[in-house]
């Protein structure tokens, strides 16, 4: 394995003409959106190879046959290959998955973060290839947990009943986090290929959108199923409890709370690339 891929991950249209610039112009780049310039200046000589296209946690960000066409047509303009992301299935997201799935080039990747899409696109679109996404692929990462914790923050992968449940669905690649406490077993360990995000780990999420209630009074504040305005593509939260110095700083987005990589995280998660134990990194296409 060389240099990893590079992936930007949108639920959105995005202008991807920077990803073809000079690498002092893609560093400036990655410090406007993530405010890193190590950060940066580590991401700059990588050229972005694919486009994420859609969301791992909300079914509402699942794009639109139109947008799907047409971010496929930008990612191959861009000279990239796009990765269709999947939230947590319900049945309106397995009736979109019928008419999405079909568009994909044969060989599309598709990150699953459900078993049954897993099942669907091994049993009815052979041609697409399923990848275990972060919902799958749990690991303790709560900006929270003590540091007492770390020996238990692992990822239980390569378990046989893992392994066995990824060969059968036909899975050959996943998508990780950085684990709040990791070392170099955690990447030495991964059963297979391995795509992990950064700068942000997401730590939980469920299916009430913080940013989408706050206009709402009585008792469907905070309810599910209101009609969805995608205030998150607008709108985010920082998350703190008063008097604690939690790990790492947060973030709610939407119906997810996130946490930015510590500077223990990020030196772990290079130590690794270093040792060519990651396949691909993943990285916002816009600041959360």
């Amino acid at each position: 394995m060389n240099a990893p891929e590079l992936a930007v991950a949108a639920c959105h249209a995005l202008d991807l003409a920077w990803t073809a610039a000079a690498t002092a112009e893609r560093a400036e780049h990655w410090q406007r959106l993530h405010g890193d310039a190590e950060l940066a200046t580590w991401l700059a000589p990588l050229q972005p190879t694919h486009l994420y296209f859609g969301s791992e946690f909300c079914e509402h960000l699942l794009p639109s046959a139109r947008a799907l066409r047409e971010a496929l047509s930008q990612a191959r303009s861009a000279g990239m290959r796009l990765v269709l992301l999947t939230p947590v299935a319900s049945p309106e997201v397995l009736a979109q998955l019928d008419v999405l799935l079909p568009t994909l080039p044969a060989g599309s990747e598709v990150v699953v973060n459900d078993w049954g899409v897993a099942h669907e696109l091994a049993s009815r679109f052979g041609d697409l290839r399923p990848v275990a996404g972060r919902v799958l692929c749990r690991m303790t990462k709560d900006p929270r947990v003590d540091a007492g914790w770390a020996g238990r923050c692992g990822h239980g992968l390569a378990a046989p009943t893992m392994r066995a449940l990824f060969w059968r669905l036909g899975i050959r690649r996943l998508e990780i986090d950085v684990p709040l406490f990791a070392d170099e077993g955690v990447f030495a360990d991964l059963p297979l290929p391995a795509a992990v995000h950064l700068p942000y780990v997401y730590v939980a999420k469920g299916r009430m959108c913080r940013a989408g209630s706050l206009s709402v009074t009585g008792t469907e504040r905070f309810a599910v199923g209101r009609r969805c305005q995608k205030e998150c593509l607008r709108f985010s939260a920082l998350a703190s409890r008063p008097g604690r110095a939690d790990a790492a700083a947060s973030v709610q987005l939407g119906n997810t709370l996130f946490s930015r990589h510590s500077a223990a995280m990020a030196s772990s998660l290079r130590q690794a690339v270093d040792s060519k134990r990651v396949a691909r990194l993943v990285v916002p296409g816009a600041p959360l």
